[in-house]
């Protein structure tokens, strides 16, 4: 995982990190983050290893490497669902680098080039979790397909100008119950945002071969497959977003759950935005790492332990303080503004 930060990183950002943040060591069997807790730093494993266990069975899930970044929830409003430990059979202590949350909060505020290149690295690395999570079928065997909530928060983030070019340099598309947005394995060659209805994710237990549609067609391999739901995305929700980032397809396929609506932006026209406007791709990334912290969080919070019988309970405290609210009143607003100015009715 370390060669996301060194790729995706300036030697001035690894520099700034280096010289702020603080060498903290966590021993074996020592729980480095609770579920729920409130965190006050952002962090960087540097030695040895971590793992985000199962909230339901404490059994690993996703084990995290050097050149990880966790504890980031703070900075897009969401807790910890799941908790960090050294695992049981490591054979030495974990070295982690620990930047203060107003340290980073104010290099992301005041540093364009510097938050562009986090935010991007940050969802990179929470996108290779999500992947290692959709690979290993057997780590979604709790899943009961929980609905994301709505993402019209993270449209506050972006500036009018922003929303312009996206409405200027996408086309709509309208998707039929049942409809597949995009099939396992398969690239995604556009930037999708949900306007209206919801799309579902789901996950296969059968192995992911792209080559076998040419021989059966798109249509019999589906009838091939057993699918389960794993999440569901609504409006403003960016379907295909984790292979649109880094280029590699998924195992999961995502279909239409009702009749929906989405603006599709081609990949070329966001590439060369991205390359010209560096306030743009700092406000994009981030939108990105929000729905990736979400939607991972989904994946691992959402469970049904099927020994107990119960659904986990594992809901944290939802209200918002007036910040959060506000953001999320704007966003909405934002939204329904682009919806207006492409002609469709908002709710």
């Amino acid at each position: 995982m370390s060669d996301i930060l060194l790729r995706e990183l300036s030697n001035a950002d690894i520099d700034w990190l280096v010289t702020t943040g603080d060498r903290t060591a966590v021993s074996r069997n020592q729980t480095f983050i609770q579920p729920g807790q409130q965190l006050d730093a952002l962090y960087l494993l540097l030695e040895g290893s971590l793992t985000l266990k199962d909230p339901a069975t404490h059994s690993e899930i996703v084990q995290l490497a050097r050149g990880d970044l966790f504890g980031e929830g703070w900075l897009f409003d969401i807790a910890p669902v799941a908790p960090i430990a050294v695992p049981e059979d490591a054979d030495k202590e974990a070295l982690v680098l620990t930047v203060p949350k107003a340290d980073i909060a104010a290099k992301l505020q005041q540093d364009t080039s510097f938050a562009a290149h986090f935010y991007r690295a940050l969802a990179l690395i929470l996108s290779e979790h999500i992947r290692h999570l959709f690979e290993r079928s057997e780590l979604l065997r709790y899943q009961s397909g929980q609905v994301v909530k709505e993402a019209l928060l993270v449209f506050s983030e972006l500036h009018d100008s922003d929303i312009d070019w996206m409405m200027n340099a996408g086309a709509l598309e309208k998707l039929a119950p049942g409809s597949v947005l995009l099939h396992p394995g398969r690239p995604v060659d556009a930037l999708y945002t949900v306007l209206d209805g919801q799309l579902v994710i789901s996950t296969t237990e059968t192995p992911c071969d792209p080559l076998s549609t040419c021989r059966h067609g798109l249509t019999e391999q589906g009838h091939q497959q057993n699918f389960t739901p794993t999440a569901y995305l609504s409006r403003g929700g960016l379907p295909g977003i984790i292979s649109f980032l880094d280029f590699q397809p998924l195992p999961v396929r995502i279909h239409a759950a009702s009749e929906s609506l989405l603006l599709a932006i081609p990949r070329q026209k966001v590439s060369i935005k991205l390359q010209s406007d560096l306030g743009f791709a700092a406000r994009f990334y981030r939108v990105i790492a929000t729905q990736t912290a979400t939607l991972l969080n989904t994946v691992i919070s959402s469970g049904k332990c099927v020994d107990c019988g119960d659904s986990m309970d594992m809901e944290m405290d939802d209200e918002l303080d007036l910040e959060a609210l506000q953001q999320v009143s704007e966003g909405g607003a934002k939204f329904d503004w682009m919806l207006r100015h492409l002609g469709v009715g908002c709710r």
